[in-house]
């Protein structure tokens, strides 16, 4: 009894020291810090930024200042990263990847594929969903699987 008392005090007293310990080294976390990056390119480097929404597995997770620490893996989707003031989005295609938002207030996505969404031809991406959908509903099970994927990606 005693000795299970002492462990259940000796546990609580280490997570306050770190508890007290991150804190002491991450005391700005009023600031959402964006790192987001391909394997070429990085379009921001521990940037503040007011939030970031992501595609997930889990579904789209909007990230803010303060946000509980978190990891995801990414699926394809549109990343949007809204300015400081609010006023300013900038939205990427991303193809796969990962996000952690971390307790000191930085936030890193990396994806393998991104694609600036001014930056796509919207005709070509009507045409290949187009011959996608029309293959998804011709052809052997597995061309009417790959088409489904392609029309979905």
């Amino acid at each position: 009894m005693i000795a299970r008392s002492i462990c259940r005090a000796v546990a609580h007293t280490r997570r306050g020291f770190a508890t007290a310990a991150a804190s002491a080294q991450h005391p700005n976390t009023d600031e959402l810090r964006l790192t987001f990056a391909s394997p070429d390119t990085a379009f921001y480097n521990n940037d503040v930024v007011k939030q970031v929404d992501v595609p997930t597995l889990a579904g789209v997770v909007g990230v803010l200042a303060n946000h509980v620490p978190t990891i995801g893996v990414l699926k394809p989707g549109v990343v949007s990263v809204i300015d400081l003031q609010g006023f300013f989005f900038e939205k990427f295609f991303v193809s796969s990847g990962t996000m952690s938002m971390n307790i000191d207030g930085t936030c890193q996505v990396l994806a393998e594929e991104v694609v600036r969404v001014d930056d796509i031809d919207q005709a070509a991406a009507r045409a290949e969903l187009e011959a996608a959908q029309r293959a998804s509903v011709e052809g052997s099970d597995l061309s009417k699987a790959e088409a489904q994927i392609r029309a979905e990606v």
